[in-house]
């Protein structure tokens, strides 16, 4: 609706995982290395952990876009309330496996003929688990048990588990030791510093094909760092509200004090923030 006020090819501040707009901080950049060396030096087990909204879902997909063309990938996103045999059937479904499958040894027996087909005509796969914290702790156990399915030299399937901080403190229970053992590669998402959000609004704006001093005035970057603690999916959801609204008043371009009502206008936790560390007035 704005794009073409703000001189945009696209929206550059959708929170759609489009892996063209992940601007690869400190933090990103080493997640994005820890993953594409685990996947093709086939390591077997890899964790991704961070907090909602800090890009998880955007850098594994920029991974997998690194990956060689020989990589099969299947992907398992409904994780609340699965049992263990439920977790194998959403693999193997996810895997394509047909046929009269029943009991866990079944998946297993059907899941190995697969993988050592797949290994036979050179290819590696994946298996990729988002949202794993909520996983209860059997059926995280069945996914260490699918780490044993490997011959002597190398693991059959990699396994990438991904999910929120309470997935490192599942992983630290007594009872899964021996998965937590198990992770080879591992990569916990860190927010944003106050001087990356400028980087980032500026990489999002050039990708849609804008120019960052045409959209922002100097001087917004401390209302977007204080109003989403670093979170980029909150950073993208301000950028966004804060340009339709000026689009309405033909506000170009948008200065501070703009993005600081906007801030305050859009959560009470933000707001009370940005009074705090700004200054600002109700």
């Amino acid at each position: 609706m704005y794009e073409t006020y703000f001189g945009f090819r696209e929206q550059p501040f959708s929170l759609t995982p489009d892996p063209r707009f992940l601007w690869l901080s400190d933090t990103h950049r080493e997640g994005l290395a820890a993953l594409t060396y685990g996947i093709t030096r086939r390591k077997g087990f890899l964790l991704l952990t961070g907090e909602v909204g800090t890009g998880k879902t955007t850098l594994l997909r920029a991974a997998l876009g690194q990956l060689p063309p020989d990589t099969d990938t299947a992907l398992v996103l409904n994780t609340i309330g699965v049992s263990p045999l439920d977790l194998l059937k959403l693999i193997a479904a996810e895997f394509g496996l047909e046929g009269t499958l029943e009991t866990t040894a079944d998946y297993l027996i059907a899941l190995n003929r697969m993988l050592l087909s797949r290994l036979r005509a050179r290819r590696n796969t994946v298996l990729i688990i988002d949202e794993a914290q909520n996983l209860e702790p059997g059926a995280l156990e069945e996914v260490r048990l699918l780490s044993n399915l490997e011959t002597d030299t190398e693991k059959l399937m990699q396994i990438v588990l991904t999910g929120q901080p309470e997935l490192l403190r599942k992983l630290s229970q007594p009872g899964l030791r021996q998965l937590r053992q198990r992770i080879a590669v591992e990569h916990d998402m860190q927010p944003l510093t106050p001087d990356q959000i400028r980087p980032y609004l500026e990489h999002r704006i050039q990708v849609a094909g804008g120019q960052y001093d045409q959209v922002f005035a100097p001087g917004v970057e401390p209302t977007f760092y204080w109003f989403s603690q670093g979170c980029p999916r909150l950073i993208s959801l301000l950028a966004d509200r804060v340009l339709l609204a000026a689009y309405a008043k033909q506000l170009r371009p948008v200065p501070p004090e703009f993005v600081e009502t906007k801030a305050k206008s859009m959560g009470a936790t933000q707001a009370a923030g940005l009074e705090s560390d700004l200054g600002l007035r109700s």
